[in-house]
């Protein structure tokens, strides 16, 4: 078997069957994207072509810019939401505390919920007549702090970014708690004779040799924060007034509402672009040696 893989075309040879799907269904798409944001047109009728006009236009767009610094918020706070809480209670369950395996289960359900019902859901909770959060406030005698929340602009994006931590957080806590999982108990039994408190066993052991996980998993949370749209779609649409406007929700709305496909290829470039230097940063941020126990 070692004979086999050792050689370089058997090894090409498994690969290609899966990089001519990457190809197809990835590259291309990719390329095709990129020629249509060049164009002017609605993919009905034959296109004008307007090179790179299509970008100038965007950066001179207020909705577009609004767009652009609501996803950039999405990512600083779900970073924030995502990466201390998931690495908080990953490591309490790294404890071994009694009923793991049921919070492990419990915290990672909503992530397997879809994203639409999610935000159904969310939606009937924040709701300012019948919500529940709203409900919960008056009960216990702060009925002052009700708010029409998805409706009110200052706070709106708030709202989605505490619905995305419920959903995701309990994902990104079972991908750092697998990676404590890989740690040898030897560096633990070590750390417990020299008389190291937890704090310490994290801070020296547990955070060391987690974070090419930490770096995978800041990659994850950024690239998914570019791309959410289901959420926002459901419960807000973008209001009000553009507010929680993303770029996403923003690239189907110049594509399918006002057929400006052209323009809404130029919106899917600037994202792309965006999650590959999302990616460069995180790996430098992140920058990690390789790890041999």
């Amino acid at each position: 078997m070692n004979k086999i893989f050792g050689n370089k075309k058997n090894i090409a040879l498994f690969v290609l069957p899966a990089f001519i799907i990457y190809f197809i269904f990835a590259l291309v798409p990719i390329a095709y994207n990129f020629y249509i944001s060049l164009f002017q047109t609605d993919l009905m009728s034959p296109g004008k072509f307007v090179g790179f006009q299509n970008y100038v236009n965007l950066f001179k767009d207020g909705t577009f810019l609004k767009a652009l610094k609501n996803n950039v918020f999405m990512v600083i706070g779900s970073l924030i939401a995502h990466l201390p809480v998931a690495l908080f209670l990953g490591n309490i369950l790294f404890q071994k505390i009694k009923g793991s395996h049921f919070f492990q289960t419990v915290f990672f359900l909503p992530s397997v919920i879809c994203g639409v019902a999610v935000g159904m859901i969310w939606t009937f909770v924040y709701n300012s007549e019948f919500g529940l959060l709203n409900r919960i406030l008056e009960v216990i005698g702060l009925g002052d702090l009700q708010q029409v929340w998805l409706s009110n602009k200052e706070i709106a994006l708030f709202c989605i970014i505490i619905v995305v931590m419920w959903q995701f957080v309990g994902y990104h806590m079972v991908i750092q708690l697998a990676a404590m999982k890989n740690i040898p108990d030897s560096l633990y039994e070590a750390a417990k004779i020299d008389g190291a408190s937890k704090w310490v066993q994290f801070r020296s052991i547990t955070f060391p040799l987690i974070k090419h996980i930490l770096k995978i998993d800041a990659v994850l949370i950024i690239t998914g924060s570019l791309k959410y749209y289901d959420l926002v779609a459901v419960m807000t649409g973008g209001g009000p007034n553009h507010s929680t406007e993303l770029m996403s929700t923003y690239m189907y709305y110049q594509g399918f509402r006002t057929l400006k496909y052209g323009y809404s290829a130029a919106i899917g470039v600037i994202l792309l672009l965006l999650c590959v230097c999302a990616v460069w940063l995180s790996n430098r941020i992140f920058k990690s040696e390789p790890i041999e126990y």
